[in-house]
């Protein structure tokens, strides 16, 4: 009887592992970023990865409003 090799399934070891994706970062204050199709500024850190947000509206009111750090992506090197 031969033996049976044991398959893992779905699991590997450390050195099997791959890229795992680098866990987010919080902003900089000040900072401009882009949260869905606006622009805001990161104003303030808040608790459970969020960050106070600043944004301006279509009637051109400023207001804040708090987001994940994972909702926000960077801006690329033009503006508009």
């Amino acid at each position: 009887m031969e033996p049976n090799p044991r398959v893992r399934k779905g699991r590997t070891g450390r050195a099997g592992r791959v890229g795992r994706k680098a866990a987010p970062a919080c902003p900089p204050i000040g900072a401009l970023v882009r949260y869905r199709e606006r622009i805001v500024r990161v104003i303030a850190e808040a608790s459970g990865q969020r960050v106070i947000i600043e944004s301006v509206n279509e009637d051109g009111r400023a207001f804040r409003s708090t987001v994940k750090w994972i909702s926000l992506s960077p801006l690329h090197d033009q503006l508009f």
